[in-house]
């Protein structure tokens, strides 16, 4: 069994107490973008076309409540511009985003604390806009942390009570032939009276093109599965435990392959690299306290949320860039480990994800603690240059309140990103940023 590529699920960044800056506000804002958004294009049409002093370069296609309503919502929250603004989470957060290219169609499926994974079609509208529809629901039996496509299986991560021990969690993962909806899932056991795939929720995801699985859990350990016919219940195909690898101190919120070598990352502000053949630890890059971090800008702060990796066109070498809670963005040499750029964001950066503007530059967008998304140049001239930044208050549209849990690309430029404030929102680059 073989998945066809390879790819990254990440889950929520919400769990546990987190925020942007040392001290959970909105910090330094750095550097002021490149191009100021036109809020009118952004939201519809701009009248005044070429005579506009604002940027035609990014619009938000569609916005669409992607879980159930929370009882026990927050309330009074505020999004902290000095008091104002104060809203009201009344929707579970939705936690992750997978893009699914399927006959011509574009499909998005969504995970949420509601506990449900949802499947919508994202369908081109006569104005050029998108209409989002919803097309099933599953619920799975506790809040799902991530969400992830390999080819046309459907994987879920989500928390549930084991049959073996009915008043304790574990974290499972289920995966869907998405060729054949209505078998039932395949599912990742640790053993025949382990039928759960850690002890700890499941955080992040990465598959590859054999069929390999790698989990990362909240319990600190990172696994490896791999595709047995015979490895579900009564003898039905699943995935079997091939090795454990242990080491944070933490949930494990990201991972990604280079090669042989395992990037893994977590919420103790540590990145680990691993050699896939025997499950050994080949390098740290030890976190650093907060007051450290501006003499240690090759070490993060505070809690890494995501791993990207990237190889740079024009055979200009491979990296991977990590994000965190420290409000920053990093470069790392993927060969041997060396931190090459670093950029902060003046809020806890939460989910990154990579695309391009149409004339196939690449973009990195990075989603953040507020509800913002930062659109920055990759190997631009300087690297990581901030080119856009988008943001409700500024321009009326996208996510009132964060995090941005996920962010996820898709074809012809979109990307597609939820947040804790329940919502699923559709965006498409549609201009030329200047690289």
């Amino acid at each position: 069994m073989g998945f066809g590529g390879r790819g990254g699920g990440r889950g929520g960044r919400g769990s546990g107490g987190r925020g942007g800056g040392s001290g959970g506000g909105r910090g330094n804002p750095g550097a002021q973008p490149r191009l100021q958004l036109c809020r009118n294009f952004a939201s519809g049409n701009c009248t005044r076309g070429d005579k506009c002093s604002f940027a035609h370069v990014v619009k938000m296609h569609a916005v669409t409540e992607a879980s159930d309503k929370n009882p026990d919502a927050k309330s009074n929250y505020n999004r902290g511009y000095s008091g104002q603004n104060t809203k009201t989470k009344d929707k579970h957060k939705v936690t992750s985003v997978s893009v699914w290219e399927t006959n011509g169609q574009i499909k998005l499926f969504t995970g949420s604390h509601d506990g449900k994974w949802r499947l919508w079609n994202a369908a081109p509208a006569a104005n050029g806009s998108v209409t989002l529809t919803q097309e099933f629901e599953h619920f799975v039996g506790g809040p799902v942390d991530t969400v992830h496509i390999a080819a046309h299986y459907f994987f879920c991560g989500f928390e549930a009570s084991p049959i073996e021990c009915p008043d304790a969690k574990a974290g499972m993962v289920h995966s869907w032939n998405l060729n054949a909806p209505s078998d039932p899932p395949m599912e990742l056991w640790m053993g025949p009276m382990a039928k759960y795939a850690g002890s700890g929720r499941i955080r992040s995801l990465w598959t590859t093109a054999d069929g390999s699985v790698f989990s990362g859990g909240s319990d600190g350990i990172i696994r490896q599965w791999a595709f047995n016919p015979t490895g579900g219940p009564n003898g039905t195909p699943g995935f079997s435990l091939v090795k454990s690898m242990s080491g944070h101190l933490g949930a494990v919120t990201g991972l990604a392959l280079v090669g042989t070598m395992l990037w893994s990352g977590g919420m103790d502000g540590t990145l680990r690299l691993w050699n896939v053949e025997s499950g050994d630890q080949v390098h740290l890059v030890p976190a650093v306290k907060k007051d450290a971090a501006n003499s240690s800008p090759g070490h993060h702060s505070g809690p890494v949320t995501g791993l990207l990796p990237f190889e740079a066109p024009n055979n200009q070498g491979s990296f991977v860039f990590s994000s965190s809670l420290d409000d920053t963005v990093k470069v790392w040499n993927a060969t041997n480990g060396e931190c090459v750029a670093s950029e902060s964001h003046g809020q806890g950066v939460t989910s990154i994800a990579l695309t391009a503007d149409p004339k196939g530059n690449p973009l990195l967008l990075c989603g953040l603690f507020y509800g913002d998304i930062m659109i920055r140049g990759t190997i631009s001239n300087p690297p990581l240059v901030l080119l856009l930044k988008l943001s409700h208050q500024y321009v009326g549209v996208g996510h009132e309140l964060g995090p941005v849990n996920d962010i996820q690309s898709g074809p012809g430029n979109t990307f597609y990103a939820v947040a804790d404030d329940g919502k699923l929102t559709v965006w498409q680059i549609t201009g030329d940023f200047g690289l």
